[in-house]
């Protein structure tokens, strides 16, 4: 058996300098993997890991806090940051599979992207007029685990940095990516190291003064009804559904309580919803890299409408057809994708197969 022959900064190195690679897969006696332009391969040049390296690996990621890991193999699972010698950083995974250690590394964006180069322009002004522009709303970003739904929202929220005098307070599990303040000032507050609960930290950033608040995933009927207060009390507020689609993310919403509290929450949707990007990523024609595609829904008249009607069968239709006020369907944008020659056919395809659209 090929043993490791490198530590793991080498091996992130090799992540941080090859923009194909989002995500390392490490485990007792396995080949180290990276998964590049959306598929695992295995690096048997690199070597296996033993049981011991792992052990040396996690404690090096924790920074060689024994509390940490001792927590860890109290809970059996831990999601933290890392931040690499050459500054990339990583929200990392690890757990037990079958008795064995496995670490899963996510690299993220060293700096934040700019709206315009992870979507159409179109799309990027739609959200900047209608969303970044106002101060107050609740907005989702949606969709898959691998989606790159905290690179739509660093984007957002780094232009509102820019651009905006505003106090911005995150409640993160974990912190991905450290924001500079520029003409905003950023209160960022990680899951376990700055607070105790999301929820904990959600009735505590109305006392902090803020203009925006982000918190990083609804999970449950308390924290849909606490990011809708916020919203409802005057704040621009950012949060993140596990959902494929803009009908599917109020469905899911509405899932968290009781049918009879269910159309108070779509009165309080109709009123204090901004909009909601859902996204999904393919892979490029040219193999360079995979981009994402997006599903856009605004608050409008009609929207609103239909919300307080429970008639959400017909937002999809709304959103398609409303091209003009700013909004795009999954299906246009994938479209637009298709008649520019960055996807193929069998992207789309498998898109609609897993009924994205």
């Amino acid at each position: 058996m090929q043993i490791l022959r490198m530590d793991i900064e080498e091996i992130l190195s090799i992540a941080s300098k090859n923009p194909n690679i989002s995500d390392i897969h490490l485990s007792s006696n396995e080949f180290v993997a990276y998964r590049v332009n959306g598929e695992v391969s295995r690096k048997e040049d690199i070597g296996q890991v033993w049981d011991e390296q792992m052990e040396i690996i996690l404690r090096q990621l924790f920074r060689n806090n024994p509390q940490r890991f001792d927590k860890f193999l109290a809970d059996k699972e831990s999601d933290f940051a890392f931040i690499a010698k050459d500054e990339t950083p990583f929200r990392i995974n690890a757990f037990f599979k079958t008795g064995k250690l496995w670490i899963v590394l996510r690299k993220i964006n060293s700096e934040p992207r700019i709206l315009e180069e992870i979507m159409f322009q179109n799309t990027a002004d739609s959200i900047k007029q209608n969303i970044l522009a106002s101060q107050k709303g609740l907005f989702l970003v949606t969709g898959p685990t691998w989606a790159w739904k905290s690179t739509s929202i660093v984007s957002m929220l780094e232009e509102i940095n820019k651009n905006k005098p505003y106090n911005i307070v995150t409640i993160e599990d974990p912190i991905e990516y450290v924001f500079q303040a520029k003409k905003s000032i950023i209160s960022q507050r990680e899951l376990w190291h700055d607070t105790w609960s999301f929820q904990n930290a959600i009735k505590a950033s109305l006392r902090e003064d803020p203009d925006v608040i982000m918190v990083w995933e609804i999970r449950s009927q308390e924290g849909a009804d606490a990011v809708m207060n916020l919203a409802e009390t005057w704040h621009l507020v950012f949060s993140t559904l596990h959902t494929s689609s803009a009908v599917q993310s109020i469905n899911r919403l509405l899932s968290y309580f009781p049918s009879d509290m269910q159309q108070g929450i779509l009165n309080r949707l109709s009123d204090s919803l901004s909009g909601i990007l859902s996204q999904s990523l393919v892979k490029r024609k040219d193999g360079q890299w995979r981009l994402a595609t997006f599903e856009l829904l605004l608050n409008n008249t009609a929207v609103r409408n239909n919300l307080k009607k429970q008639a959400l069968d017909q937002i999809w239709t709304i959103i398609e057809t409303n091209s003009q006020s700013w909004m795009i369907s999954m299906r246009q944008y994938t479209k637009k994708l298709l008649e520019r020659g960055i996807i193929d056919q069998s992207e789309a395809d498998k898109l609609e197969k897993n009924r994205i659209f």
